[in-house]
């Protein structure tokens, strides 16, 4: 690339969805802002045409676009790493594939509050969701427990990994990159999160900035529990790397996480109504607050019947 006074480096990790890379891209290519800027794509070894798309971005944009096309497939968390990597930009932004920039200040917004705070190592926004098969869109405001910032992260953030910037020497400096992709691990948001929340407060500029796209079938949102199960064998991975580095407030213990994965499994085979996996993992999950889906799973018709008033109860809620 010619261009080497970079100020932001976005990421977008890729992994097929060719008909919606372009809208991420041109969500950024659209933002309102002085500054000089770069797009670095990780494409992991697509199997629909997605390299054709960025290819075309690349010739029209040839001192932007960064490209990064994998010979292997490598997992979410080892792509977007490798990209962090290659990163020059002084600060470092994060847009998923499937999502995008609504507000075209985006950029702006935190470039001018981070150059202005340069005390402030993260700084995320407020963002919306969108619901791809109704079209509803919910906003959803930032929030994070300062007192206890990396417990808080660690039992669910409550922000968008779409708003996040982060000063580039602070997260190349906290994060083991190539740890993350000699492990291929599989998340690249959370644990990043957990990490870096061990050494710095997140900020947060209450203006709705980026779209998380919510689908039916997504990595994060596995469609069957066998796709599940392989999810959580990546997670796995992840969650012994943070109890390495926090064995004190994150020990990790395998048995403990099996049985939390069977209990997690078995209600997804009470979600889709499967009730050969619910046997399976009726056997394998072990607590006594799930004595009814645990029993239920040795008798079909009551599974079924389990099933129709668990769906009863969530269209009441």
């Amino acid at each position: 690339m010619q261009n080497n006074h970079v100020l932001i480096s976005i990421i977008i990790p890729s992994y097929n969805r060719e008909n919606l890379v372009g809208r991420a891209i041109d969500s950024i290519l659209a933002q309102e802002t002085d500054a000089e800027m770069e797009i670095v794509i990780g494409d992991d070894c697509s199997t629909d045409n997605v390299r054709q798309v960025l290819l075309r971005y690349k010739d029209k944009y040839p001192n932007i676009i960064h490209l990064i096309f994998h010979k292997q497939n490598l997992g979410l968390g080892a792509n977007w790493a490798s990209c962090v990597k290659e990163c020059r930009g002084k600060y470092i932004c994060n847009c998923d594939n499937d999502d995008y920039w609504h507000n075209p200040h985006k950029l702006q917004l935190q470039l001018d509050y981070m150059e202005s705070h340069p005390q402030s190592n993260v700084c995320i926004t407020d963002h919306r969701h969108y619901n791809c098969q109704t079209g509803e869109i919910i906003e959803k405001t930032a929030y994070i427990d300062h007192n206890n910032i990396q417990q808080s992260v660690w039992g669910g953030a409550h922000f968008g990994n779409i708003t996040m910037m982060y000063r580039a020497d602070f997260i190349k400096a906290h994060l083991d990159l190539d740890e993350w992709i000699k492990r291929r691990f599989t998340l690249q948001d959370w644990p990043a999160w957990v990490i870096l929340s061990a050494y710095t407060d997140f900020d947060i500029i209450h203006v709705s900035t980026g779209t998380v796209c919510i689908e039916t079938k997504s990595i994060t949102r596995p469609d069957s529990v066998d796709n599940l199960a392989k999810r959580y064998e990546g997670d796995k991975e992840v969650c012994r790397y943070l109890g390495e580095l926090f064995p004190d407030k994150f020990p990790f213990n395998e048995e403990d996480w099996n049985n939390y994965v069977n209990g997690r499994l078995l209600s997804k085979a009470y979600d889709l109504t499967d009730y050969k996996n619910a046997q399976k993992y009726s056997e394998l999950y072990h607590d006594g607050t799930s004595k009814i889906k645990i029993y239920g799973a040795k008798n079909k018709w009551l599974f079924m019947l389990i099933c129709k008033l668990r769906k009863i109860r969530k269209k009441l809620s």
